[in-house]
């Protein structure tokens, strides 16, 4: 089904980010008592499920029908992503920003790389989008609690440890 219109597809897209933009609550929301099956991690809202989901929507939307996101839309993504009320929401929202074509909006996610919910996706997307110039700030990550976000510390410091020295 790859012959949606750009037209259709920026409908579908804008439909969706107003959605998710929709979903996020005005205030801070505290934590969630810790799950458990998984001591280290906080319950959900609701809201980051749901939020969540939208942001994958997107990504199969793009997928599906081979379009890129256009500026304005990915601006749009990249206000999701900082927002920091949308609590792990955000974290299909980052993986979107995953390709190569992305990589001139690096700079706006990386100080995210911080953040508990969303610091592990910021690493997997870094890495994706092939920009090497922030060894320095994943390095710390290798000795991170969570092994998934060592083992995307490791994949982008073996990838781009040579950027450092230029």
């Amino acid at each position: 089904m790859s012959d949606l219109s750009r037209e259709s597809f920026d409908d579908h897209i804008e439909i969706l980010l107003t959605k998710a933009e929709n979903l996020i609550p005005n205030e801070e929301l505290p934590e969630l008592p810790y799950m458990d099956v998984a001591p280290e991690v906080h319950e959900w809202y609701q809201f980051e499920y749901q939020l969540w989901n939208v942001g994958e929507k997107i990504r199969l939307l793009t997928a599906e029908h081979k379009k890129e996101l256009n500026e304005l839309q990915v601006k749009r993504i990249i206000e999701i992503c900082l927002d920091q009320k949308a609590k792990r929401g955000r974290q299909s929202f980052i993986l979107l920003l995953g390709k190569k074509c992305y990589c001139t909006f690096a700079d706006e996610i990386i100080d995210l790389i911080d953040d508990d919910d969303v610091g592990g996706h910021v690493i997997a997307t870094i890495r994706k989008m092939q920009v090497g110039q922030y060894v320095d700030k994943v390095k710390p990550f290798l000795n991170h609690k969570q092994t998934w976000i060592r083992n995307e510390a490791k994949k982008y410091i073996q990838k781009f440890e040579s950027y450092r020295h230029t």
